[in-house]
Order: C-alpha cells, then sequence, then structure tokens
C-alpha cells in the first residue's frame, strides 16, 4: 500500500472538512428552526475556518509533542483547544451577529457543542491515522536500511570466499612456473595486478565490466601459461555498463575445475551483448556440461548467482553454459 505524504494528508483533510463544516450552521438551523437565511452564508464561512483550524492546530500539536510527553496531556490539549476554538466561535457570533440570539438559545448551545465534538473527535481521529503513517513510515525506513545492511554483508561475505580460492590455486601455478625465469615473470605481473584488482573490486559494490573483462583476461593468460594448448578462449562483445564485482572469474574458474582438472581440453567463450537496456552476458565452454544441479549451495555458482540476483538480475544455465542478465547502469 502506498502512503500519502504529510502535504497530501493535510490537503485531503482540509478541504473535506472544511465543505462540511461550511453547511453545518445553515444545516442546524433547517433542523432546528425551520428557517434559512442568507445572513447565514459569512457566518457559515467564518465558521468553516474556525473549525477546520482548530482541527489542523490539534493535529499539528499532536505531530510535535507525540512521543515527547504522554498521551494524556495531548488529549488534554486537544481538548483544550477545541473548547477554546468553540467559545472562540461564540464570541465572534455575539460580537457581529447579534441577531443570532434571536434563534434561541437552544440553538447557541448547539452550535458550541457541535463545534467542540466536530473539532475533538476529528482532531483525534486524524491525530491517530498521522501516526500510524508515521510509524509505517519508520518500519518501511528501518527495512529498508536492514535491506541494504544485509546485502552489503552478503557481498562482503561473497568477495571473502571468492579471493581465497583463487589466491590458492594462483600459488600452485606460481610453483609450477619457478623453473622458467622470464615466464614466470610475465606472469608475476599479471598475478599481482590481479591480486590488486581483487582486493580493490571486494570493497565496492559495482564496477564498469571493462575492467572485469580485463581482470579475466588476466586470469585466463595466467591459467594459459599452466594448462598450454588445451585451453583456448575468446571474448566477443564489449560494454561499459556497471556490474558486480568479481563476476565473471568464478564462472570461468568452474569451466576449468571441471574440465580441464579432469584431464580435458576446453574453449571457453565470454560473449557480451546490449539489448533494450539490458546487458547479457554468456559464459559457454566446448564441452558445455553444465547443469542446473551442480550449482549448490556455497559453490561459487551459487554465490555468484545470489551476486546476480542482488544486483538486480537474471543468473541462469543454457545449453551447458551461464547467461547472466543485468539492468544497464
Amino acid at each position: 500500500m502506498k502512503l500519502k505524504t504529510s502535504s497530501q494528508l493535510w490537503r485531503s483533510l482540509f478541504i473535506p472538512v472544511f465543505l462540511m463544516t461550511l453547511f453545518l450552521l445553515p444545516l442546524l438551523f433547517i433542523l432546528v428552526k425551520r428557517d434559512f437565511s442568507s445572513d447565514l452564508i459569512p457566518l457559515s464561512l467564518v465558521n468553516s475556518f474556525i473549525m477546520t483550524g482548530g482541527m489542523l492546530l490539534n493535529i499539528f500539536v499532536f505531530r510535535q509533542l507525540s512521543g515527547k510527553v504522554r498521551n494524556s496531556v495531548i488529549i488534554l490539549l486537544i481538548v483544550l483547544t477545541s473548547a477554546g476554538f468553540s467559545i472562540s466561535g461564540f464570541i465572534y457570533i455575539t460580537l457581529n451577529y447579534p441577531l443570532f440570539f434571536l434563534y434561541g438559545i437552544e440553538v447557541l448551545i448547539s452550535y458550541i457543542l457541535i463545534i467542540f465534538i466536530i473539532i475533538t473527535s476529528l482532531s483525534l481521529f486524524s491525530s491517530g491515522f498521522f501516526n500510524y503513517q508515521t510509524i509505517v513510515d519508520r518500519e518501511r525506513k528501518d527495512k529498508e536500511t536492514e535491506k541494504k545492511m544485509r546485502e552489503e554483508m552478503e557481498r562482503q561475505m561473497f568477495s571473502s570466499k571468492i579471493n581465497p580460492h583463487f589466491l590458492f590455486n594462483s600459488l600452485n601455478l606460481m610453483i609450477s612456473l619457478l623453473d622458467d625465469k622470464e615466464k614466470a615473470e610475465d606472469v608475476l605481473i599479471r598475478l599481482s595486478e590481479l591480486l590488486r584488482y581483487n582486493l580493490d573490486a571486494s570493497k565496492k559494490v559495482s564496477i564498469p565490466l571493462t575492467q572485469e573483462i580485463d581482470s579475466v583476461e588476466k586470469y585466463l593468460f595466467i591459467q594459459k601459461e599452466r594448462f598450454g594448448k588445451r585451453l583456448e578462449y575468446k571474448i566477443t562483445g564489449q560494454s561499459h555498463c556497471e556490474v558486480p564485482p568479481l563476476l565473471l572469474q568464478p564462472l570461468v574458474e568452474n569451466s576449468i575445475k571441471h574440465n580441464l582438472d579432469h584431464g580435458e581440453s576446453i574453449e571457453i567463450t565470454i560473449s557480451i551483448m546490449e539489448d533494450n537496456k539490458l546487458l547479457y552476458i554468456t559464459v559457454l565452454d566446448s564441452i558445455g556440461g553444465l547443469k542446473s544441479e551442480m550449482i549448490g549451495v556455497g559453490t561459487g555458482l551459487e554465490l555468484t548467482r545470489r551476486r546476480v540476483e542482488l544486483f538486480g538480475g537474471d543468473f541462469r544455465i543454457e545449453k551447458g553454459g551461464i547467461q547472466i542478465c543485468l539492468p544497464m547502469r
């Protein structure tokens, strides 16, 4: 349910209350005296302003004091304010319309009592409604804050799980290259850049896709030095949209883990396409053996899927590969 803003609520209260009280006095005379005079029209206008002003003042007092003093004190102030406005209306009538007394004391008493009852009841009802809206707004803001904090904690958790896994594999690779100084130096430079990127990216909510592609190219270069001709890769398309950090590396790492580590040879293809304000990223290897049931709790794929969903996107397995759809930012 969409709640109205405070200004909308003030306007929605003022207009109907003003119109209702505008016709109150003529209606009172018609019911009590079976009579109506055109002199009642300006008097009715003043009466409407008095009653509407009293109600709005009571609501203002309630909103200013709510939560600061006891409710019984606020109710007492509302009653006293209503009585004050009722008496003010009576004094105004006696000073400006002395002929009003000709209609009889019962009309005067009825007028004062009706003004008092209407101002008090509408003030209490409206104040309660405003208080309800304040509570609902506060709960909604608290939920939004809690959601943002939870998403931030999950993002940091995901990053912390990805980094150690990649670092472990990278250290093993460096050990295997110690005999070739030139190649080891080349790999070490890319590895240091990649580690720096991982550390920086894990602190961010989003990064440009161009940076993510650059990092995954460094990762694939290092892995190709390890596996040689058994690993080929290509990247098609480009985009400058924002994506979750450390998005592609776990997907590429998954293909290597389930294929190259078991003696297979693969070609990994990363395709990027923009269409209708959506960004599509597809990661597919030549074996294409990925299935939905392979996504288990705590795995790199599951963590990546949750990160994509937190980003407002969609993560699915199609034709043995992974397709990610993200809103363009």
